[in-house]
Order: C-alpha cells, then structure tokens, then sequence
C-alpha cells in the first residue's frame, strides 16, 4: 500500500469515527450527516470515486438524499433500507392517489 493510499484510508477512518462520535442518538444519525452535512475530506474522496454505502436508513431520508444531493448519487449505495409498516407489520404503499 502505498502512501496515498494509507492517508485517504486515515481520511476515511477520521471522518467515519468523528462523524459517528459528534452524532449521539440513533445509529443512522452518522449517516444523515454525511449525505447532507459531507466535509471537504468526503467530497474530494467521492470526486475520486469513493462510493459510501449508507446502511438501515429510513425510506423518507433516501427519499430526501436522492432529491437534495443529487449531483453526489452516484457515489451512493442504500442497503436494507426500513419501510414504512403498519400496526400489523404490512408495509405502507404510498401510490400518491389520496
């Protein structure tokens, strides 16, 4: 591994560790942080190619991210996103006819 290597590693690291202790709270708080608060660090590494997978976050905070930063989607990836469910556990279909 060469040396830029290892410091866009430590970047990584740093602003993965930093951004999770400053969050508190919920698991998924880090993560909004990084799609709608990213640092100069985050934005040059994803103007290399860096793709961060964002893991669990809630069907309306994708929904934001894909309509707020959309210039920076391509250097993400939603897994096991939560869906919003009813009382008995059905997942809520939202198909705009009110």
């Amino acid at each position: 591994m060469n040396i830029k290597n290892i410091r866009i590693a430590f970047i990584v690291i740093c602003q993965m560790w930093g951004a999770a202790a400053l969050a508190g709270g919920e698991a998924g708080d880090w993560q909004l942080a990084m799609i709608h608060q990213p640092s100069v660090a985050q934005l040059k590494v994803e103007q290399r190619g860096r793709v961060y997978i964002y893991d669990r976050l809630d069907e309306a905070d994708v929904e934001l991210a894909m309509n707020t930063q959309f210039s920076r989607l391509e250097n993400m990836m939603f897994v096991r996103t939560r869906v919003e469910t009813s009382k008995e556990g059905e997942e809520v279909i939202d198909d705009g006819c009110d």
